[in-house]
C-alpha cells in the first residue's frame, strides 16, 4: 500500500530517490510535447498540400562543342558518358540539349549559262538531330532555307512546366518528385546528327546545281537543376535542402 508519509520522508532524506522522482516527472512531461512536435515537423511540412511558388535556375554542363562536315544522307554519331564528370552523382541532371547552326553549301556548275539569275537558287536542306539517354529520347529538325539556319533538340525527364509558376493541389514532396531526377541523368548519351541535302533548280541551259552536304556546328550540353525553391508566404525550402 502506498504510504504518503513514508514517501515524503524519503524525498527529504534520500537524494538519489528524489533525483529519480524528478527525472521521471520530467520525462512524463516532455514526451507528449516531443511527439506532438514530431507530428508537425519536416515530414508533415513536406506532405502538406498548399499553394507553392516554384522557382529555379537551370545550369548547363558542356560535353562537346565542334564543327563537322556531314555529307548528304549520312549521320554523325556521338556518344558521351557522365563518368567523365567528377560530381555527376551529386548533380540533379534533368536533360540534355543539342544545339546546331549551319549554312548552305550548294553551288552551281559555273560558266556563262549559270551567270546571274540563270544560276538558280539553293534549295532548303534538312538537318536532323536526335538525343537519347536510356529510355528517354528527343528529336528536332531544322532547315537552312537556302541560306543559314539553327535549331535545338532537347530531351528532359523533369516537369519543366512547374518552374516559374504557383502550383496548387500538390504537396511539397510531390513537387520535389517531379523536379528531382534521382540519378536518372547518370550514364550514357547518344547524339545523332544527319543531313538531307536538296539541289535547287537552275534555268540556264546546261547549268547544274549540286549540294554534297552541310557544315554543322554543334554543342552538346547536360541540363542541370540543382537550385530551385518551393515556397509559401511563410517559408522557403531549397532544392539542396530537401
Amino acid at each position: 500500500m502506498f504510504d504518503m508519509a513514508e514517501t515524503l520522508e524519503r524525498l527529504q532524506n534520500d537524494r538519489q530517490f528524489l533525483a529519480t522522482v524528478l527525472l521521471t516527472m520530467f520525462f512524463l512531461a516532455i514526451f507528449p510535447a516531443y511527439f506532438a512536435m514530431g507530428g508537425s515537423g519536416e515530414d508533415g511540412s513536406l506532405s502538406a498540400v498548399a499553394d507553392y511558388k516554384v522557382e529555379g535556375e537551370l545550369e548547363y554542363i558542356e560535353l562537346d562543342n565542334a564543327t563537322e562536315y556531314i555529307f548528304d544522307g549520312e549521320t554523325l554519331e556521338l556518344s558521351f558518358t557522365t563518368e567523365v564528370l567528377d560530381d555527376a552523382s551529386s548533380r540533379n541532371i534533368v536533360g540534355v540539349e543539342v544545339s546546331m547552326s549551319y549554312s548552305e553549301d550548294e553551288s552551281n556548275s559555273g560558266g556563262p549559262t549559270c551567270a546571274g539569275p540563270l544560276g538558280g537558287q539553293s534549295a532548303a536542306d534538312t538537318i536532323s538531330a536526335t538525343a537519347t539517354h536510356d529510355s528517354y529520347n528527343g528529336s528536332a529538325d531544322g532547315q537552312n532555307s537556302g541560306g543559314s539556319g539553327a535549331h535545338t533538340a532537347e530531351v528532359i525527364w523533369y516537369n519543366s512546366s512547374l518552374l516559374g509558376t504557383t502550383v496548387s493541389g500538390l504537396s511539397k514532396s510531390e513537387i520535389i518528385d517531379q523536379l528531382d531526377s534521382k540519378g536518372a541523368g547518370e550514364g550514357e548519351y547518344l547524339v545523332e546528327i544527319s543531313v538531307d541535302a536538296e539541289n535547287g533548280n537552275a534555268p540556264g541551259i546546261g547549268c547544274q546545281r549540286s549540294d554534297d552536304g552541310e557544315e554543322v556546328t554543334y554543342s552538346v550540353r547536360l541540363i542541370v537543376l540543382d537550385n530551385y525553391t518551393i515556397s509559401t508566404e511563410l517559408e522557403t525550402e531549397t532544392g539542396e535542402e530537401v
